[in-house]
Formats: structure tokens, sequence, C-alpha cells
């Protein structure tokens, strides 16, 4: 009897459903898109209903398409975002809209953080940077200007815990690797942080517990199963945080190789047999957490903005190759890269920072900002839509050096996923600016492959997640860099990285956002 497995990736913006054959074949998916919420500047809400909403849509069409019997898909695994939460009552009823990783509301308790702990000393304790983005500062947010909400929450959990609720478990839990941006874990043990917690005073019962290895956590009811239209009784089990899930869907096993995944924002991951050969790296601006495969760590670096912002290029400037793109029945984002191929490499000197939500990976400034520099009457739609592709990959150069400084030499690979890499052009891009090979994934939707094969394990179904990647993990081969192109990329991205920490020096962008505040921007 064939056996199929199912991944469902509860992202920022959208949620897909996909069902895997057991050699990582995708045989149906859907998708949806939801919303988040913007009530102040640098908040960021989301509803749960809606995104609930969004995973039963994309469920539907996938269990729609699927052409076998409905029964054969064994389990069902979870990618969730990190970094979001919600205060949920005994019913699991949402008491506030979640709170969204990109939310940067926290930025005094992420100062109070540093005084208190200092920011290697947090990072020894938590393996992160002191960033207003994890859930540690916000939720001392809550606690200090929501005290009510706080005191009505039964627990808080993340998007894993809830949609699995959603779909029919009924256990308390959480996942270590989907807890890696909560900022409030112990690095060495992968469990709660009693010095973190009892530092904000927060009540322990309202913390879920973590289940460290992959097993079953319920079945999908019956309720669930006429809304997704998966069968009642099919396996739950978690799967893990997007990235490491997607460390897991693009093979990402061993030291020396590295995911980078280019969605809304970019995530980099790479595998870490043993924190203590890192820990000397700890506050390094590089971030350790779980790994997605039980006992093993990983690093990680960020950058919050990077297909949103080629979005933003998109809904701002993109008009016409919206219109064109609908007529020939293709992405807009197939005609703006063709474009952004007939600009120079380097723009003709322009250079664009996609900081629209802060910088993170290494330095970590809440208040960095987007722009343009070095525009001049010369340049066209052209040149600032490569602009827009480069600059992305400019920031994410910063994150592949500090994980390679802390990794102690060169990845020797790095594997592409995310929407980002369905552009051999932008996927060329990466090997010149990086100055290493790249590989691109046949299935680039690796946080679903993964969710399915930590599902697939966890249910028993399948035997391990080394020989599940062996056997669902397939690439297109190696892409090396041009490294005259790179010569190139390097004089750009020193200018590049030249002016932002000119301008974080400057103090110039902590007052642009005073600036801001004070007139409502």
């Amino acid at each position: 009897m064939a056996k199929y497995f199912a991944g469902v990736d509860a992202g920022t913006t959208g949620a897909s459903v996909i069902i895997f054959d057991d050699q990582g074949n995708i045989v149906s998916s859907g998708y949806s898109e939801y919303r988040t919420k913007h009530p102040l500047p640098g908040w960021v809400d989301q509803d749960m209903h809606e995104l609930w909403d969004g995973i039963v849509k994309a469920s539907k069409e996938a269990t729609s398409k699927f052409k076998g019997d409905i029964k054969d898909v064994v389990s069902i695994g979870v990618s969730s975002q990190r970094g979001s939460f919600v205060p949920i009552d005994e019913n699991w009823e949402p008491l506030i809209d979640a709170i969204v990783w990109s939310d940067g509301r926290a930025t005094k308790e992420t100062d109070w953080i540093k005084e208190h702990f200092g920011e290697k000393g947090y990072a020894k304790i938590s393996g992160l940077s002191p960033s207003s983005l994890w859930v540690y500062p916000k939720l001392k947010w809550l606690m200090d200007n929501r005290p009510e909400v706080y005191e009505k929450t039964w627990k808080f959990v993340n998007g894993q815990e809830w949609v699995l609720n959603r779909l029919g478990s009924e256990e308390v839990f959480s996942n270590p690797s989907a807890l890696n941006y909560n900022g409030m874990s112990d690095i060495n043990t992968l469990d709660w942080s009693e010095e973190l917690l009892s530092a904000i005073n927060i009540d322990m019962d309202k913390l879920p517990p973590i289940v460290n290895e992959l097993r079953p956590v319920g079945k999908v009811s019956k309720k669930a199963a006429e809304l997704t239209g998966f069968a009642e009784g099919t396996i739950l089990a978690p799967g893990g945080g997007d990235q490491q899930c997607a460390a897991v869907g693009s093979g990402v096993n061993k030291e020396g190789m590295a995911e980078l995944s280019l969605g809304t924002a970019a995530v980099m991951v790479a595998q870490v047999d043993n924190i203590k050969d890192v820990y000397d790296d700890l506050g390094s601006g590089v971030s350790f957490g779980s790994h997605a495969i039980p006992g093993k760590w990983d690093m990680e670096g960020t950058a919050h903005a990077a297909g949103v912002a080629l979005r933003w290029w998109r809904d701002t400037f993109g008009q016409p190759e919206q219109e064109f793109a609908k007529k020939l029945d293709i992405s807009p984002y197939d005609l703006i890269t063709l474009e952004a191929s007939q600009s120079p490499i380097g723009c003709r000197g322009l250079l664009f920072f996609p900081y629209f939500n802060g910088q993170a990976t290494p330095y970590y400034h809440d208040n960095a900002r987007g722009g343009y520099i070095g525009i001049t009457q010369i340049h066209d739609r052209k040149d600032t839509a490569r602009a827009v592709l480069e600059g992305i990959i400019y920031e994410l150069r910063m994150t592949v050096e500090a994980m390679e400084g802390a990794l102690g030499r060169p990845f020797d690979t790095i594997r592409l996923s995310g929407g980002g890499a369905r552009s051999e052009f932008w996927c060329q891009m990466q090997a010149d600016i990086y100055g290493r090979p790249v590989e691109r994934l046949k299935v680039s939707e690796c946080a679903a492959l993964g969710a399915a094969i930590l599902g697939g394990v966890g249910a028993g179904a399948l035997s391990s997640v080394d020989e599940a990647i062996e056997k669902m993990v397939h690439t297109h081969g190696i892409i090396e860099p041009n490294m005259e192109n790179h010569k190139i990329y390097t004089e750009m991205y020193e200018m590049f990285k030249k002016t932002f920490l000119a301008l974080r020096d400057a103090n110039v962008y902590n007052e642009l956002a005073e600036v801001a505040i004070k007139y409502g921007g």
C-alpha cells in the first residue's frame, strides 16, 4: 500500500499544505494567504482564526486534488512561525491576537534585558543576542502593559501547538525547535530557562511542557476532518519551527551544510553537532537553538525583510509587470527578475537597503530602515528592480560571513529554498555574491517537506530522519559562483556594509525612528 505524508507550513502571510509520496514527490498541494495587522508603527498582530481559516482552505485544496484514498495519508506534521505567540484560555481560545515574530514593540524591554543580563550574558543562557523580535521581551511587555490579559491566560502557546489542537490534538506541549525565537530557553538543556523566567516573574504553569522526541500527539478529529478533507484518525505529530523543518526538508543533517530560505523573511540554518564546539561564539550575532532533529543544535541567521522587500517593489512600482503577468498567466516576479537581468551588476552605483523591519544578523539594530542610495538621473526601473534583488543578498552575505565565522570554516554548500529559490537568476546572483557554491532543490517548499518527514518519523511510518532525507530530498545540482562577478559584487557589498554601519554609528536610524513616532510615521 502506498504511503503519503502531509506537511502544513503555517507561515506569516500564508499557509501551504502539501501531500508528498515516500520519494519526496509533491502529489497535491494547496495555498491560502492571510494577513497580519499593524495597529501601531512597528506592531504586528495576527488573528489566529484567520490563520486557521487559511489552513482549512489550503488543506481543502490539497485534499481535493489528491487522486488516491485520503486514508493513505498516514500523518500530518506542522511547521510554524517562531517568535510568534498567543495567550489562550482553557478552551484554547485566543484572548488577544497573536503577537507576530516581526513585531518590534518591546524596545524598552529589550534594553532591560541588556541591562539586567548583559548582551553576552543573555546569549550564554538563551543562545540569542537580545532583540525586541523574541517572545521574551514581548511577554514582559504584555505583563507590564496588559496585566489583565496575563492574569486571564491559561497558557502561552505558539502557532504549532494551536494549529495541532485545531486539527485534533488534545495534548499540551511545545517543541524545542519551535521555540528557537522565544528567547526563554536554556541553550544547553533545550528546556525553559528558570533564570530567565524568574527574572520577569512569569508563572511556569502558564507555559507548556517541552517535548523533545518525535512521537504522535493526537489524531485528526471528526470536526477537523470535515473542514480540511483529511481522514479522521490521521496521526498528528510535531514538525518544528519553520526553518528547522526547512533544514530537514533541504537535507541539512551534517555540519558544513547550510540551508537558506528566501521567503517573506530570509533565514539561514546550519547544523551544530555539539553546542560546546561553538560556545565561545554565543553573543556573536549568530543565533543558536534546537535543530528539529532531536539531540542536535543549529545556528541561524536572519534578514527580517527579504521577499517582502521585493513584494513592496512589485506593489509600488510593478503594476505593468502585474498586468502583463496576468495576461501571460505567469508570476509577475518572473517578469521583474527578467527586467532586472537587463541592468548591469552593481546597478550603475545604486544600492538598496532592505531594512523594512530592522537589521538582524549580526548587528540586531531594531530601528534600521530601508532605502536607496546612489540614485541619479541615469537610473531606471531595471536598475531599481535589480538593486532590490542585490540588496537583499548583500544583507544575507552579512549572515553567511557571521555563521562561517562561528563554524570556523566556509560552508561546503548552501542549499536554497523558499520562493526565491525558484528564480535561477537570483540563485546565480547568490552564488556570485557569497562566492560559494549553491544548490537548488527539486522541492523548494522545504518547510512543508521537512514537516512531512518529521511527522512521518513521529508517526512511526518513516524509520529515521536521516534515512527519510536520503530517500525524499533531491537537488538539481550545484551552481558554481562566477568569481569575476564576485569581485564586482564584493566591492558593492563593502560599500553597502560601510553605509549601514555609518548610519548606525551616527545614530541616524534611532533619531529617524523618534521623528517617525513623533509625526505618526
